[in-house]
């Protein structure tokens, strides 16, 4: 039996797990993501987050992050605060951690606001982005931009004037798989622009292979295409508005970029490892 928690971060949820003592091996943790995540027939989540020993001096602790589907992802913004959470409460107690993952060192801390679930994540610069991009398939007439930009994995942010109109199940399970974004695929990300640092954002995810409630590297990936598109200095903070919540993107003075919102625990429990007889 494994014990876990279930924690969400603007509705993106997901189980975690103190791997540590467990010592589950990356076959074994995309096992535990693909049996346990179904929502009808195990706990349900959006992925699968395990606490290991960290792999570099400057981390306290190394982040795994597997999609529901089982496959492996390189940084998931969301994942990565509720993680911070569950870390303090199994003994982590400085006040900034920082943790390894497959897409680099980053470090958390507690939200400066007086919110007793906000979490901020630090994260590097997005440097790799690219307007108006081209895909191989047609684009639906309703999308007036396209961008893609790596926040820590592939995303393609497309621009709409009307974000409650969109299909996003639809026009998402297409675009994600086009031949132009191979082999990695890529989430897509639809944004409208609101009033001033003000963005609404659905996104699909890839290995959920559905719309989620929220997506934090989407966020971060939408509020760097939203300073592109608007010609905005790189220190402009956006509230972006998603169905599962709000989230913030901004810089401190000292320049360090990061990505703001709440961290949840819903409740704990235990679950039998795939493939235990009972």
């Amino acid at each position: 039996m494994v014990s876990f928690a279930k924690m969400h971060g603007t509705g993106n949820d997901f189980i975690v797990v103190d791997n540590r003592p467990l010592e589950l091996g990356p076959d074994e943790l995309s096992a535990c993501a693909a049996a346990w995540c179904p929502r009808r027939y195990g706990v349900g989540a959006d992925g699968l987050l395990a606490l290991d020993d960290p792999e570099t001096s400057a981390a306290d602790y190394r982040m795994h992050y597997v999609n529901a589907d089982g496959s492996r992802a390189t940084m998931c913004g969301n994942g990565a605060r509720c993680l911070f959470r569950f870390a303090r409460r199994v003994g982590f107690d400085l006040e900034t951690l920082a943790f390894d993952t497959d897409a680099g060192l980053y470090r958390a801390t507690t939200a400066p606001e007086d919110n007793p679930c906000g979490v901020r994540l630090f994260v590097p610069d997005v440097t790799e982005v690219q307007a108006d991009v081209a895909l191989d398939r047609s684009v639906p007439q309703a999308v007036r931009a396209l961008c893609f930009a790596h926040a820590g994995t592939e995303h393609l942010v497309a621009v709409v004037d009307d974000l409650d109109a969109v299909p996003v199940e639809k026009w998402g399970r297409r675009l994600r798989r086009d031949p132009s974004l191979a082999p990695a695929g890529a989430n897509i990300n639809f944004m409208e622009l609101r009033e001033r640092g003000h963005l609404g954002l659905r996104t699909y995810e890839k290995g959920v292979e559905a719309e989620t409630p929220s997506c934090g590297t989407g966020v971060l990936a939408a509020a760097t295409a939203a300073g592109r598109l608007l010609d905005a200095a790189p220190d402009t903070p956006f509230q972006v508005h998603t169905p599962g919540g709000e989230l913030a993107v901004g810089r401190t003075g000292e320049g360090h970029l990061y990505l703001q919102g709440p961290a949840v625990s819903v409740f704990e429990g235990r679950i039998e490892r795939p493939g235990t007889e009972r």
